[in-house]
């Protein structure tokens, strides 16, 4: 009954599947190929009018937005829990989520389109395949700040501030991390899980600052300790089909 639409190495698909594999669902994958805009087709965009990924299709209920995925799945399938029984400690969970998803989400995005050379592809664009690829844009905001980066490219300025971001939030869970195996306490929660592909991103785009383990030690033990989770494991080992 549950069927996701997701592409192999987004930030956000990878939190559906941690999620999914920790709670040990069964699930059907329809991969979603993002370099052929897949997900700006009209079918695709007709499940997820923002036309981003991850979706999940659960017995005809669609649900889009990652964090708001993960939380529907604890719910729904409340055999293993993975948020706080105490009401506050709930919030602080939603808190988290709310502070990765608005802060981190958005500048380790403007971090990669430099670091993987995403530029490289559509500098090959003529202007009508720009103002065509702009044209199939189905958010405004994302319309918008496509074209600035392709147009005007991103300054060393912008990649500061968007790591300087970064780093308040990583401080913040140092801090928060002192006394505590995992964010909410003794047992992984949602909010763990909606970090942790970001934190593999930074490593990924080879942020040494970021992930300084020795600057931040209850940070990088607790990175050490998600990556034992069996249900990482297989959320990151999933490839892309063929």
């Amino acid at each position: 009954m549950l069927k996701l639409y997701h592409q192999w190495t987004s930030t956000c698909s990878k939190r559906v599947r941690i999620t999914l594999a920790e709670k040990g669902l069964d699930w059907e994958s329809h991969h979603i190929n993002l370099k052929d805009l897949e997900h700006l087709d009209p079918w695709y965009v007709k499940l997820n009018p923002a036309g981003v990924v991850p979706t999940l299709d659960h017995g005809g209920k669609i649900l889009t937005e990652s964090n708001f995925i993960i939380e529907y799945l604890d719910e729904t399938f409340p055999k293993i829990s993975l948020r706080p029984d105490d009401p506050y400690e709930r919030w602080k969970m939603r808190n988290w989520m709310h502070r990765f998803e608005s802060i981190l989400h958005k500048n380790i995005n403007l971090i990669s389109f430099v670091k993987q050379n995403r530029m490289k592809r559509y500098e090959k664009f003529s202007e009508d395949e720009l103002v065509n690829f702009l044209s199939r844009q189905v958010n405004a905001e994302r319309k918008l700040s496509f074209e600035k980066r392709i147009r005007h490219g991103i300054t060393e300025a912008e990649m500061q501030f968007a790591e300087d971001r970064i780093s308040e939030v990583l401080d913040e869970m140092n801090d928060a991390l002192q006394d505590k195996i995992w964010l909410n306490g003794p047992k992984l929660s949602l909010a763990d899980i909606s970090i942790a592909p970001f934190v593999e991103r930074f490593e990924a785009n080879d942020l040494k600052q970021l992930v300084d383990w020795q600057k931040r030690p209850a940070l990088g033990a607790w990175w050490s300790r998600v990556q034992e989770l069996p249900s990482y494991k297989t959320a990151f080992n999933f490839t892309i089909p063929g």
